[in-house]
């Protein structure tokens, strides 16, 4: 199976517009569409990612009777969070024959206009979802006939009490730099993802960098996201603890920033505080990283990095637990 394209991370939450306002404001996305659908049992918002054109963030809310968004937030206690990742191939058939070839049973989505599948391991419990169509095919929630996107007009918005602040500051994001997802063993993972849809590994730490973890990346063919895959070392390992809670989930999402100290301004003025900062140097340039706790994000734990020159940035530093 080939992946040629991601199309945007999917989350959810149990209200739509706090959600966004806090994505338009602290993170600076830009809305580009928004729908309601009670039909296929939710409402949404797609939403720009400043620096990664042609990926959205789509926030996803329950709506109407029958919701699997609503047993989605209920599986969860409640708790919003990542919900998917969708991504583009170049025959959906195709895919859906290989990915029964090796085990993985997808399940058709919106009228059967796309697949849903964990592209974890069989065996190894359920993983990250992956939402995948066909190229040009509008199909995924919130594109097709039966939730048309509409443009919502900026007057209408601006009379809601969560409309953000047209001066109000944001992180500075310039791109989405990775994805993680926690798994006991990263080479079997990262066998998996070249033999599933070609995932290539670029780096990784030594084994023995850290006491509790280690890591390595892989990029996804045709996409400028990347694919980090954490496992746990040690007898104590908060990858562990993860895995023993979550399973086979995505850990955190990590952007990049263009300014650290308007990044960290950003925080302050929005009241949410970050935690975990590591900083240091690589060949003479700086670099620094931090994290934003999930109750912060509307349930996804939020990796903020900046660097003086590209490729200096070290992606093994320790990653705290969350509580």
């Amino acid at each position: 199976m080939r992946i040629y394209r991601i199309d945007h991370i999917g989350q959810v939450a149990p209200e739509l517009e706090p959600q966004v306002a806090l994505l338009e404001g602290l993170f600076g996305f830009r809305r580009t569409r928004s729908w309601e659908n009670p039909a296929e049992g939710c409402r949404g918002v797609r939403l720009a990612l400043p620096g990664n054109p042609g990926h959205t963030w789509e926030v996803l809310a329950p709506a109407g009777e029958e919701s699997a968004i609503r047993e989605f937030l209920d599986g969860q206690g409640g708790r919003p969070g990542l919900h998917h990742v969708a991504a583009e191939v170049p025959d959906l058939g195709a895919a859906r024959a290989e990915l029964e070839a090796l085990g993985v049973k997808p399940a058709a989505g919106g009228a059967g206009g796309w697949l849903e599948a964990s592209l974890s391991p069989p065996g190894r419990g359920p993983g990250v979802l992956f939402r995948l169509r066909g190229p040009g095919d509008l199909a995924l929630c919130g594109d097709g006939p039966a939730a048309p996107a509409t443009a919502e007009p900026p007057p209408q918005r601006a009379e809601r009490a969560w409309a953000v602040p047209p001066d109000a500051p944001s992180l500075g994001i310039v791109a989405l730099d990775h994805v993680c997802q926690a798994f006991p063993d990263r080479d079997e993972l990262a066998r998996w993802y070249e033999r599933l849809a070609g995932f290539v590994e670029v780096w990784r730490t030594p084994e023995d960098e850290h006491p509790d973890m280690a890591d390595l990346v892989l990029n996804i063919p045709g996409s400028t996201i990347c694919w980090e895959v954490i496992m746990p070392r040690g007898e104590d390992s908060f990858i562990e603890r993860f895995w023993n809670k979550n399973g086979a989930a995505a850990h955190h999402v990590t952007f990049e920033v263009a300014d650290w100290d308007r990044a960290m301004a950003a925080c302050a003025h929005h009241e949410v505080p970050a935690f975990g900062e590591n900083a240091g140097s690589t060949d003479g340039a700086a670099w620094h990283d931090t994290f934003i706790h999930p109750k912060h994000t509307g349930g996804v734990l939020v990796q903020l990095f900046w660097e003086e020159r590209p490729g200096v940035w070290v992606r093994s530093d320790k990653i705290p637990p969350v509580a």
